[in-house]
């Protein structure tokens, strides 16, 4: 048997087609790096996966992880309590409804021909990866998030006007500006649950939510782009709704729902990457309660034929 490029692996496994037993895996750092140094940064790379290139990987940056406070591309200010963490945002622009035709969209990265050049060197051994900024995450930054969940109820022609904007002038324009990379995969993302339920009415995403993400997610198939959508928290009401829009790959939090019954739903209709729980034993179990958490879990989904993709998260 011929071997497999990861690049090869990735895409028969998303596309249910595997050849052999092995399972591919991604690996997240986040800023583990920062804590751990060195000696972390080379266990990865003698690790490597199949995403990407392990040996590009780099000590994240001393600004960024010292940053206490910041001003991002959507107009947000956002201030860190704890350096390098998440932070919070103490200005948000869209506050007031009364800025909203004054508001600008950010510009648009560009995709330039040496971009262009390295994605194809890439696809040569691994997949090629395009990505969009969340949707709704940003709607929540830019008006908040305890007016934007009223405005659902209150203000619904105001959230389709800024739901429209957003698609028309940054959204769609992204993932055509991605597609240029000829990428095998675009990512996608925003949180939608909370620990036991969704964020809002299930009735409510599919009535706005829902139309915005069929848009994006036709747009990167029309691209021949595999759609990857990584969602935390209780998911478990839109899972047929993910599959019903065609998105190829969900990264849940799965541990917030029931694995097996998750896996039965999602079989030969959607690849999983799941989330090993964070919360509870991998920040608290031992390496044996570990091993035993992730064979168990993936013993649950996917099936011979591919549907699931390993993922190593690192937390410090």
């Amino acid at each position: 048997m011929q071997k497999l490029t990861s690049r090869e692996r990735v895409m028969a496994t998303i596309e249910h087609r595997a050849v052999d037993r092995r399972l591919p895996f991604t690996i997240s750092c986040h800023e583990t790096l920062a804590k751990y140094g060195e000696p972390l940064l080379r266990m990865v790379r003698e690790a490597g996966c199949d995403f990407f290139d392990t040996n590009t990987l780099k000590m994240p940056e001393a600004a960024v992880m010292n940053r206490t406070t910041d001003v991002d591309m959507w107009g947000c200010r956002w201030n860190y309590a704890i350096a390098g963490k998440g932070g919070v945002i103490t200005e948000a622009p869209l506050e007031d409804w009364c800025h909203f035709a004054s508001y600008k969209m950010p510009a648009v990265p560009k995709v330039a021909a040496a971009d262009i050049e390295a994605a194809a060197k890439v696809g040569e051994q691994y997949p090629v990866w395009g990505s969009v900024e969340q949707f709704f995450q940003i709607m929540q930054n830019i008006r908040g998030t305890e007016n934007i969940m009223m405005d659902f109820y209150t203000q619904p022609e105001e959230v389709l006007k800024l739901m429209e904007r957003m698609l028309t002038e940054y959204h769609l324009p992204a993932i055509e500006e991605q597609l240029k990379l000829k990428p095998d995969i675009i990512g996608m993302g925003d949180d939608w649950g909370t620990q036991t339920a969704l964020l809002i009415n299930p009735k409510t995403w599919r009535e706005f939510i829902k139309p915005a993400y069929r848009r994006m997610v036709d747009l990167a198939h029309q691209g021949k782009a595999k759609v990857w959508f990584h969602s935390c928290g209780y998911t478990r009401e839109i899972l047929p709704d993910m599959i019903e829009l065609g998105v190829d790959v969900i990264n849940p939090q799965i541990h917030t729902m029931d694995v097996a019954e998750y896996g039965e739903v999602a079989r030969n209709k959607i690849t999983i990457v799941p989330d090993a729980d964070r919360q509870h034993v991998m920040v608290n179990g031992t390496p044996d309660d570990v091993r035993r958490h992730v064979r168990g879990m993936y013993g649950k989904l996917g099936t011979r034929y591919g549907g699931l993709i390993g993922y190593v998260p690192m937390e410090p």
